[in-house]
């Protein structure tokens, strides 16, 4: 009993505030643009939350995340380097920047200093922007091992308040009070968001969510009424992806499925009757998942089939679209263009065949705008980030203790950021406050426990 008490003990403080700020960002922080009014309320609040979880951090914290903490700093010095006024025998030499120079000669403004971001003040709202992942990472890695586990019934809960706020906007008027957003997807359902394929991509992830969720629990009993909440909350967001109209969304949904099948645990002895009810139970899933799928197909109520066979105005130019970044990538090589510029510096050498009423707020592939704006130093930051996301997957998957609560749940943070790196091959997801917050999370999953405390946390699981 008294091992019980311990592994289920109350929540802490420090998580209750980190849920708090979750909430927080979910309902403030559903779109990528830096004119949301909301963000003047998020990104100060963020920054106290920063400032309270520096204050709190103690040695030892720090030295177990040292890792994930030097990325975090090194990108955050990146940016702020970026914004750093450089002499003009400097700044006029960096590649691209002679446009700036000709302005001033024309102009008469003689020698200026100038950052070396083309767009300070888009460079200024990315630095502002990192502050909230940043709290999120800075007041998850102090929480105990437990109530990071707990962090998964937040985020699920925010996820499934999402896909409950999209269904309404489904019921409702495509111009509605649900839709939070002066400039969104109306008429579909994007829930706390802005943009159907950020919806879209975090009701993926709740995918492998849930198949951890049913598989932690060791009491079989609990575990099978786990198991079958799981499969009808699955069943349920299937459509609700399908009514958002993201396509990327779809494809993303077939990869969380799949993980999740990869995470799912049965919690009784593996055996030949046990593999075989399994495997039963997956194809009888499926079966109704493609019922689902193809009710919703043919009674023309799902817009994410429908754009995934049709070609809608503007799509054409994806394509030349990525294309022209990369050109544009090479000619600020190799210090980039600056964070947050790609919308003012694209427009700069934007082919005339792309001259159309709306504008490129984004190359919709964060992997080419990173090397666009951020050039080869960002590359090599990314680089560093990528071997050690690498390294830590390649030990969660590894690892033999596939019932252990440890080892679930960094394949479950595994997935998430594999996730969120396919969506941003045609997307910018981490460009959100809330998608960033859940890749924070994420890494916090997928970074484990020092030794001592995941040994603790084991032995009490295996003596409940």
């Amino acid at each position: 009993m008294s091992n019980l008490r311990r592994l289920y003990r109350p929540a802490s403080p420090n998580f209750w505030a980190l849920s708090g700020f979750l909430f927080f960002v979910f309902l403030l922080g559903g779109g990528s643009r830096d004119d949301i009014g909301s963000l003047v309320i998020l990104r100060p609040v963020a920054v106290i939350a920063c400032g309270y979880a520096l204050w709190t951090l103690n040695a030892d914290t720090a030295r177990h995340y040292r890792a994930a903490l030097a990325i975090a700093v090194a990108g955050m010095v990146l940016v702020v380097m970026q914004l750093v006024p450089l002499p003009p025998a400097v700044w006029t030499t960096l590649p691209g920047h002679g446009i700036v120079s000709d302005i001033d000669r024309t102009a008469g403004l003689g020698a200026l200093w100038r950052p070396w971001t083309m767009s300070p003040t888009g460079t200024w709202n990315a630095l502002f922007a990192l502050f909230v992942p940043l709290a999120a990472l800075l007041l998850g890695i102090q929480l105990p091992r437990e109530d990071q586990f707990r962090l998964l019934g937040v985020i699920g809960g925010l996820g499934l308040l999402s896909a409950l706020v999209g269904l309404l906007q489904t019921l409702g008027p495509a111009n509605g009070p649900l839709y939070f957003y002066q400039i969104t997807n109306n008429g579909f359902a994007v829930g706390l968001f802005a943009n159907r394929n950020h919806a879209a991509t975090l009701l993926a992830c709740i995918f492998p969510m849930l198949a951890v969720y049913a598989s932690i629990e060791r009491s079989a009993e609990v575990a099978r009424f786990r198991s079958w909440a799981a499969l009808m909350l699955a069943a349920a967001l299937l459509p609700l992806i399908l009514v958002t109209g993201s396509r990327a969304g779809l494809l993303l949904s077939v990869i969380g499925l799949g993980l999740a099948a990869l995470l799912h645990r049965r919690p009784s002895a593996p055996g030949k009757g046990n593999a075989r009810s399994r495997y039963l139970i997956y194809l009888l899933v499926g079966l109704a998942l493609a019922g689902i799928v193809a009710l919703f197909a043919l009674s023309s109520r799902a817009p994410a089939l429908q754009r995934l066979f049709t070609e809608e105005p503007g799509e054409e130019f994806r394509i030349p679209l990525w294309s022209t970044t990369l050109a544009t990538a090479m000619k600020y090589f190799p210090m980039g263009s600056g964070f947050g510029s790609f919308s003012d510096v694209f427009q700069i050498d934007e082919p005339d065949s792309m001259l159309v009423p709306t504008y490129a707020n984004h190359a919709h592939n964060d992997w080419l705008e990173l090397l666009m704006t951020g050039g080869l130093p960002a590359v090599l930051l990314f680089a560093a980030a990528f071997l050690l996301l690498c390294r830590w997957s390649l030990r969660a998957w590894r690892s033999g203790t596939t019932a252990s609560r440890e080892t679930q749940f960094a394949r479950l943070g595994s997935a998430i950021l594999l996730l969120l790196a396919a969506a941003s091959i045609g997307d910018y997801p981490l460009r959100v406050p809330s998608l960033a917050c859940l890749a924070a999370v994420a890494i916090i999953w997928l970074h484990g426990a020092p030794q001592r405390a995941s040994r603790s946390v084991h032995s009490l699981a295996e003596s409940a």
